[in-house]
């Protein structure tokens, strides 16, 4: 009891409550003007996908930067697949798809040139580990190789519509094992070589808080719960508003989406960059990436199989060219192991024009 009323005395503690408060009454909130629903609904999700970020990231403290990094990343994910598991239920196939190029875009892109834009402000050079940089490239370098291959399939073969959707479910699964395979890899098996730091990780210096760490993973499902029932309604406002509005389901995919799901996370990354924490900012920017691409988009290709929804990890040539630029200009940035302001505006510059693009498609 004691412990809650100093919890409570603490400033930013009351703020989250507060916040979370008003990001829930927003629930109930109903209006004849739908632009004015989807501008509501969509603000309150910001505060509760940086609630979550806030939240994963402070596990860290007590699994250790690698894993809290990955932890991040995943539950970083969590809303970006709530609202498409949404829009799926609505038939926004489109959407769907261009969401998740959409994440990968603005993760590899967006989150990187302004963590690399606002890190080399203060630090004039950042230096990280490119034998984990190297080996998530090449996870991103398969994802995009399975998205060739299902294109040249579906545009260049006379195979029907439902055998595409059954070989885009069995490559689904392929690309989560070896996503899988690929936690192994580096959080066990060649942990010593994928470092965060660069160094061997203090396990004594860990939280050892228990309770503590119990009290994050509550605070975690209660976020996310929240963050379920409000990506209903933002996915239905936004349903509306592409019908009444003609406005394109891949531009409100490929900005809508990503940018509400991915706020607690971008922040989490842009902070640790500014803290020199590089290697952990990389970790959680392109690791989210990695999990868009090789785990979150097979995931809803088979929940959309199981639900009897028409989508194949079949995506158009667009959307390819755009995820391999985005691939392309960030291994280019970070092939020699550092960093610099200027290549952060480099990324920011080319992820502005990608989205003035999609706009007018």
């Amino acid at each position: 009891m004691m412990s809650m009323l100093e919890a409570l005395r603490d400033k930013k503690t009351r703020n989250s409550i507060i916040l979370f408060v008003i990001s829930l009454g927003c629930l109930f909130i109903n209006t004849t003007n739908i632009i004015l629903g989807l501008v509501i609904h969509s603000v309150a999700m910001i505060p509760l996908a940086f609630m979550l970020g806030e939240f994963t990231s402070s596990i860290s403290e007590y699994i250790g930067e690698k894993k809290g990094g990955l932890l991040t990343a995943t539950l970083g994910n969590l809303p970006e697949i709530i609202m498409s598991i949404w829009s799926l239920r609505l038939g926004l196939i489109s959407m769907v798809q261009a969401a998740m190029i959409g994440c990968i875009v603005n993760n590899m892109l967006l989150v990187l040139g302004v963590s690399i834009f606002l890190g080399g402000i203060k630090y004039k050079q950042q230096t990280f580990n490119k034998n984990n940089a190297k080996t998530n490239f090449s996870m991103l370098l398969l994802a995009m190789s399975s998205m060739v291959v299902m294109a040249c399939i579906n545009n260049y073969s006379s195979i029907r519509t439902e055998t595409v959707i059954k070989i885009s479910a069995a490559v689904s699964i392929i690309l989560i094992c070896v996503y899988l395979l690929g936690l192994i890899y580096s959080l066990y098996t060649h942990s010593n070589l994928i470092l965060v730091d660069g160094q061997e990780e203090n396990i004594e210096s860990r939280n050892s808080d228990k309770r503590g760490l119990a009290l994050l993973f509550i605070k975690i499902i209660i976020i996310s719960l929240a963050i379920y029932f409000l990506s209903e309604k933002v996915i239905n406002d936004a349903n509306i508003v592409i019908k009444n509005f003609n406005i394109s389901e891949s531009f409100m995919g490929i900005i809508l989406i990503p940018i509400l799901g991915n706020i607690g996370e971008n922040i989490s990354a842009i902070m640790c960059a500014v803290k020199n924490k590089v290697n952990l900012s990389l970790e959680i920017a392109i690791g989210s990436g990695i999990q868009i691409a090789l785990f979150a988009t097979p995931i809803l290709v088979l929940i959309a199989f199981l639900l009897g929804v028409q989508i194949a990890l079949v995506f158009s040539v667009l959307n390819i060219i755009i995820v391999g630029l985005a691939i392309f200009m960030s291994y280019i940035v970070f092939a020699d192991g550092s960093t610099n302001w200027f290549e952060g505006t480099v990324l920011i510059a080319v992820y502005v024009i990608i989205t003035i693009c999609y706009f007018f498609v």
